[in-house]
């Protein structure tokens, strides 16, 4: 989705109702379309977005250490280089040695 383009009537808008640029691109991205000129972030919206940030988050705790070699647009070869954490009472990382 592209970025919206902000009118001064939505600028003031936003600054009296303590919005962000990032919260509109948040939204815009993520709701679903009720008109055609209308977005709502409903509860299944969060919900489906929380999920799938909260892979993305296991998915770069996998990937913590991995290196990429590339030459151009072209993927030469990957590796870990660090050694994983195992984990001890499932909160605290004890490192492999």
């Amino acid at each position: 989705m592209r970025d919206l383009q902000f009118t001064q009537h939505a600028e003031t808008r936003m600054r009296q109702r303590g919005f962000r640029n990032a919260d509109v691109n948040l939204v815009h991205s993520s709701a679903t379309r009720v008109a055609d000129d209308a977005f709502i972030l409903s509860d299944k919206d969060v919900m489906r977005e929380i999920e799938h940030r909260r892979r993305e988050i296991q998915q770069l705790e996998r990937l913590r250490g991995t290196k990429l070699v590339v030459e151009g647009d072209t993927l030469v070869t990957l590796y870990h280089t660090e050694q994983k954490p195992l984990r001890s009472n499932g909160c605290k990382h004890r490192w492999q040695s």
